[in-house]
């Protein structure tokens, strides 16, 4: 019996090691980056503009920098991230790949920093095995550069 326990210890050992989480070498996240010196708010209003103009609809807004320097009574710099769907598209996405809910909703960040405003996205990747969902993926990512080049315009 003893030499079993050792047996099924081994094996545990094994399994857990076997399912541990790879380092994935370091690749860079796929962020789509744009920079302007306009104000904040202008191109806060810029950027919901866009993605309505995009034929998305907004569904969700934080304020995260305001909410941080009412909550803590401090200068505290400007930081929003903005949701935003287009249930045709969805549809269209999870048609192809129900695991790619996960993607969902899209999402832009901006912040306020060294007096520029800074407007990021995560894009889609675009080299998985369905080259069919690839290429849905490469026309979304265009339409959230897009966006982001439009709220950064001066």
């Amino acid at each position: 019996m003893p030499e079993l326990g050792k047996f099924i210890f081994a094996l545990l050992i094994v399994l857990l090691v076997s399912c541990a989480q790879q380092p994935t070498g370091g690749e860079p996240e796929p962020w789509y980056q744009a920079e302007t010196l306009k104000p904040y708010d202008d191109v806060l209003a810029e950027l919901e503009l866009a993605i309505t103009e995009n034929n998305f609809r907004i569904t969700g807004h934080n304020h995260i920098g305001s909410v941080i320097r009412q909550r803590d009574n401090l200068s505290f710099p400007d930081y929003d991230t903005i949701q935003f769907c287009n249930l045709t598209l969805a549809r269209q996405m999870l048609e192809m790949s129900p695991a790619a809910v996960s993607y969902m909703p899209c999402n832009i960040a901006l912040r306020s920093e060294h007096g520029k405003v800074i407007i990021t996205t995560h894009l889609l990747p675009t080299d998985g095995p369905d080259e069919k969902l690839n290429a849905f993926f490469r026309e979304l990512n265009g339409k959230l550069k897009k966006i982001v080049d439009f709220a950064a315009e001066n």
